[in-house]
């Protein structure tokens, strides 16, 4: 066995790395047999104490087990996930939404439901907060994160993590779970064309399409398609989003809302309704109304994507397409479950619920 000792680290945990690395690897596979502790000691030139500690944090992870007259074994190479992280980007706390505290505590509760404590880690602008996150990974001090909005420039750092991950992203990866899947813009699209309405604003307080006026993702696209196949005009002056700011999501959700709503309104001609991704624009929206003398549903009528638990102040009718925050944390948690153990993820479809309101 071809061992160095760092004298600058502990032995412990240098053996715990040794195993660690070697099971991960497939130089040792499930059902093998590990060396008397008296035997391994003398291998690392250390006392049997220390090695006994280190085999018993590997059994705490799940990666070995201890059964009497069979030794020291290993079991399936899968880590077992005790302590989980939810990251947020600094992004989320500058927003300060009420979604993102609704977010963390119904991860909480998934998380303890299954006996898996968590930890909450908040980004800075210098990303400190992805080094603490990179440092408690292999240190083993967590075997999983949940990332709150991943992108792509993200993926890379994440995906060379020695654990798996779960993320809301609208990304094409399989442990992911996205608001929008091709089933819930098709219901989206099909329920607008239904209640009459042919031509269609969109307000968004993230990035949809590009500056050459091209979606800007692959579930953007297909929201496109699907309001061209339900022969919705949508045209590129009816579209305001983030990218009018040049960022790729707007921290002052209020102000743009106002802004937008304004530069629709301000064309020749008005789209017959308007749809809203971020309930967080609502206050905005109803500014802009009161300013321009706008009636709701008389002069346009309303979709609203939000989520159920995140309770609003609606003081116009309008139609609510909602997803819920508890299901979407389920989710998030049962695909870092699934990894931890072996198994692929599960699909990250939500469920959506479209209900008419009236004040």
């Amino acid at each position: 066995m071809n061992f160095e000792i760092d004298p600058k680290k502990s032995i412990r945990s240098q053996i715990v790395e040794h195993f660690r690395a070697k099971i991960r690897k497939g130089g040792l596979k499930p059902g093998d047999r590990l060396p008397s502790a008296r035997e391994l000691a003398g291998t690392f030139g250390t006392a049997e104490s220390n090695v006994h500690h280190a085999l018993a944090a590997l059994v705490k992870e799940g990666l070995l087990t201890r059964r009497p007259k069979a030794g020291t074994v290993v079991t399936t190479g899968v880590e077992k996930l005790t302590c989980a992280a939810i990251y947020l980007s600094w992004l989320f706390i500058q927003r300060g939404e009420n979604f993102t505290r609704l977010l963390i505590e119904m991860l909480e509760e998934s998380f303890s439901a299954r006996g898996i404590r968590c930890m909450v880690i908040y980004d800075t602008p210098s990303q400190n907060g992805l080094e603490q996150l990179k440092k408690l990974a292999e240190n083993r001090q967590i075997q999983g994160v949940i990332v709150g909005n991943l992108t792509p420039d993200q993926y890379p750092f994440f995906a060379r993590l020695p654990i798996p991950f779960s993320a809301l992203t609208s990304m094409r990866i399989p442990n992911r779970v996205s608001f929008f899947s091709t089933e819930t813009i098709r219901e989206i699209a099909t329920r607008i064309r239904r209640d009459g309405i042919r031509q269609l604003g969109i307000l968004a307080a993230n990035q949809i399409v590009n500056p050459d006026g091209s979606p800007e993702n692959e579930i953007h696209q297909q929201l496109f398609q699907q309001l061209r196949r339900q022969q919705l005009q949508v045209r590129p002056e009816w579209i305001y989003d983030s990218s009018r700011l040049g960022v790729a999501k707007v921290l002052d959700s209020t102000t743009f809302a106002y802004d937008g709503f304004r530069a629709i309104w301000q064309q020749p001609e008005h789209p017959e309704a308007l749809l809203l991704f971020s309930d967080d624009l609502v206050s905005g929206l109803a500014m802009a109304f009161y300013r321009y003398n706008v009636k709701v549903p008389e002069d346009i009528r309303l979709y609203i994507h939000k989520t159920r638990e995140n309770e609003l102040v609606l003081p116009f009718p309008c139609t609510l397409l909602e997803n819920r925050i508890h299901e979407l944390a389920e989710t998030l948690v049962q695909q870092l479950v699934d990894q931890s153990e072996g198994r692929p993820p599960t699909p990250g479809r939500l469920s959506l619920e479209i209900r008419d309101w009236r004040p």
